[in-house]
């Protein structure tokens, strides 16, 4: 009786009837190019398998360690011996790992290591040709760290450093990084403003550039010019005691999260060569910040794509001169509004009616009604002349123009403000589709629910096919 076929890696021979491992047939290399897809935790795994998968885990071209050390719940003692079984065994393998190049090395530390050990282990990935490279660190370790061989590696592609922990970076003092076109950097305080020179300086192929809440130790100003850069994100750098300026003409993609202290430089302002733009605009209580990002959004209107405002910023910047008007947001597709006060709906519906191919409108903080405290509207708010909130501001509902398919509308509230002004948009949104309403209700406020569809239901809009619907 023939006996059924295995699953699995073993196959069964049809003439003598013996189970064949086929996949430990294949070639070392192609079994090396296999596991480099793996983390190297389970990588390593496999030399349990057998003799013949021992130390094929040396030949992945790929290495990724990642302590996972969680301090929730876990006593001294666990966090310090999870510690050392990584540091462990990050050296064992490193140490066995002397064929293959490195053509990736990605390092995620929770712990607390000593510098040594990061050094000795990063240093080893740079002198095997390494050409991605990822280190997160999220333990302290020095008040002032260096790696100046991380900044003096000739096969560096891409690379992606962050620091939660906030530890000042100190660049050597020429760095040089001719290959690299890919720099991203997550929580990097830098030492100073020259050593931030020092670093772009050095990297001269440079396409795409990321800065997320980043800043410098001290005071001071860096400039870095570049026709190579295709690709530019800043997010949230705080510059306090200094400026940072980044000519770019050539760019094709930004995006620009409200910053301190960075500056786009206006070489771009008059071509807008970028194709695409996406701006995350917030409330800044710094005046020069605020300045600048209303010239920007001036500067970039027409590329724009995306565009998100909050805690009340759209009122800051979107104000405009008495000789100015509302630029066009030609490529405006997705308009994300966060806290509004009564004072800022005008504005809001300029937005709309300068964005012809807006799609998308979400009102993340809900539709505006009245603002309970002065400190979130402006002095000359409608709103802070209202004495309860049964009131209704005067609020000017002129007429615009607006082509949006969908509106989201969070947060909602039952108050005759918001039901006013979400009347005032399906007035005016012509080919509107879809109005969906969330409310902060639980199932014993079905009754609340239920009496505020039936007021939706019940507005009047110029849209046939206008579905009004209620989470």
């Amino acid at each position: 009786m023939r006996r059924p076929r295995k699953r699995g890696k073993h196959v069964e021979d049809p003439i003598s009837g013996n189970c064949l491992d086929r996949i430990s047939s294949l070639p070392d290399k192609l079994l090396g190019h296999v596991l480099s897809f793996l983390p190297t935790r389970l990588a390593v795994i496999t030399s349990i398998l057998s003799t013949r998968w021992r130390y094929l885990f040396t030949l992945t071209t790929c290495l990724s360690f990642d302590d996972q050390i969680s301090y929730v719940d876990q006593e001294p003692n666990e966090i310090i011996e999870a510690t050392r079984c990584f540091n462990e065994f990050v050296d064992k393998v490193v140490k066995l790992h002397q064929i293959s190049p490195i053509k990736k090395f990605s390092l995620v530390c929770h712990g607390t290591y000593d510098k040594s050990d990061l050094n000795r282990w990063l240093t080893n990935a740079l002198q095997k040709g390494v050409q991605e490279l990822s280190y997160e660190r999220y333990g302290s370790i020095d008040r002032v760290s260096d790696h100046d061989s991380l900044f003096m590696c000739e096969t560096l592609v891409s690379l992606k450093m962050k620091d939660p922990g906030y530890n000042t970076i100190k660049f050597p003092q020429s760095a040089r990084l001719p290959k690299l076109k890919i720099l991203h950097l997550d929580w990097i305080l830098f030492f100073d403003f020259n050593s931030m020179e020092k670093l772009f300086s050095g990297c001269q192929l440079l396409e795409e550039l990321t800065l997320k809440c980043c800043g410098c130790h001290t005071d001071g100003h860096a400039f870095h010019r570049t026709e190579i850069l295709k690709v530019l994100t800043v997010k949230s750098c705080n510059f306090t005691w200094g400026t940072f300026e980044i000519d770019a003409p050539n760019l094709v993609y930004l995006r620009y999260s409200s910053s301190t202290g960075v500056r786009i430089f206006p070489s771009w302002k008059s071509s807008c060569s970028f194709d695409k733009a996406k701006l995350h605009l917030d409330y800044n209580y710094d005046k020069d910040s605020v300045k600048y990002d209303r010239e920007l959004l001036k500067a970039a209107a027409y590329k724009v794509t995306k565009l998100r405002f909050m805690n009340n910023s759209v009122q800051d910047l979107v104000t405009l001169d008495d000789d100015e008007q509302m630029p066009d947001f030609l490529s405006l597709s997705s308009l994300h509004l966060g806290d509004i006060c009564c004072n800022a709906w005008k504005y809001v519906t300029s937005l709309l009616d300068k964005s012809p191919q807006l799609k998308t409108v979400v009102f993340k903080s809900g539709i505006p009604c009245w603002c309970m405290s002065p400190y979130e509207c402006s002095k000359f708010c409608y709103c802070n002349s209202l004495r309860s909130p049964s009131d209704i501001p005067d609020i000017p509902l002129d007429p615009f123009s607006c082509h949006v398919d969908e509106i989201r509308v969070y947060n909602f509230c039952e108050h005759k403000v918001p039901l006013l002004l979400i009347g005032h948009l399906l007035k005016n949104a012509t080919v509107l589709r879809n109005l969906t309403v969330c409310t902060d209700f639980d199932d014993s406020d079905s009754k609340e629910e239920l009496k505020i569809c039936k007021q939706l239901s019940m507005l009047p809009r110029v849209s046939k096919d206008c579905c009004v619907r209620m989470n």
